[in-house]
């Protein structure tokens, strides 16, 4: 959401107004970076497979303030002893902490080159869909195709945690040479792809569930093209159909992600909703449960 509203002209009736109206109803509150919830259900998924106990459910870590939306930063001021240094860092934590999504928005202007978005993925992507659509046969088939390529990107992620527990259980740093972390990426990659045939995997891996239900069913869907919209619009249905009680879309993503063969809403029990009365009554339902 925040890279789309920054796609929007600097003024007080668009980036400016609309930041204001998310701070309103956000409350300043934000979900963690996607690559980073990613990463969190891999590490709670392989801490779990060790048997380690006692772990935050998921729910519990994917929430942040506005000011770290795009991931925790922290200065870096080595004229400091290591103490003053801390202290400095932990003071702007605070700061940021109570820093508006306006507030951002007033502080980066209208320096902000414009995005090139993803026309020229999606342009490739309908490309490459043009050209292996008949080697589709169901849309299982799809969905497995699909699944291995979130996983691709995936192993990388978890042979980030795998070394980060493993520096943690040596007390010091570990630096893995270039075959090593070949090989250890492509064990992860393996891992995650076979734990997808044992139950409960779609629950814990749910970034990757969705990720994948979504393209496979654009793609199962032949004479559908994918738009480069669609790709911000993918981000928000995972994350919202991943944690969140509802999920307020345009009707050809609701139908996307309720298809039968999708069923998306079983995920985490969110309901999805295009038709505004309809929203609009299931957040007064919510409103009056909570």
């Amino acid at each position: 959401m925040f890279l789309e509203l920054m796609k929007q002209p600097y003024s007080s009736g668009r980036r400016i107004g609309t930041a204001q109206l998310i701070d309103e109803l956000s409350l300043g509150t934000s979900m963690i970076p996607s690559r980073i919830v990613m990463g969190t259900e891999i590490h709670s998924f392989l801490l779990r497979a060790k048997g380690d106990a006692e772990l935050y459910p998921m729910q519990e870590l994917i929430w942040t303030k506005v000011a770290y939306i795009l991931g925790d930063t922290y200065l870096s001021l080595a004229e400091f002893s290591p103490t003053e240094e801390l202290t400095i860092q932990k003071l702007f934590f605070d700061y940021l902490w109570d820093y508006s999504l306006s507030d951002m928005v007033k502080s980066m202007g209208d320096n902000i080159p414009p995005s090139e978005g993803f026309a020229k993925l999606s342009q490739e992507t309908n490309e490459k869909n043009a050209e292996h659509r008949d080697e589709l046969r169901s849309f299982a088939q799809t969905y497995d195709t699909e699944l291995r390529g979130v996983i691709e990107v995936a192993g990388d992620v978890a042979a980030d945690v795998l070394h980060q527990l493993a520096e943690k259980e040596a007390g010091r740093e570990l630096q893995a040479t270039p075959e090593e972390r070949a090989n250890s990426v492509n064990m992860c990659r393996n891992l995650l792809y076979h734990a997808f045939k044992k139950p409960g995997t779609k629950d814990a891996l749910r970034c990757l569930h969705i990720g994948a239900s979504i393209h496979a069913a654009m793609r199962w869907d032949k004479d559908r093209k994918f738009k480069p919209n669609d790709y911000y619009d993918f981000e928000h249905a995972t994350a919202a159909l991943g944690y969140c009680d509802a999920f307020l879309t345009e009707g050809p993503l609701h139908d996307l992600v309720t298809r039968p063969q999708v069923n998306l809403e079983a995920v985490n029990g969110c309901r999805v909703f295009s038709d505004v009365e309809a929203a609009a009554d299931y957040a007064r339902q919510l409103s009056c449960a909570g």
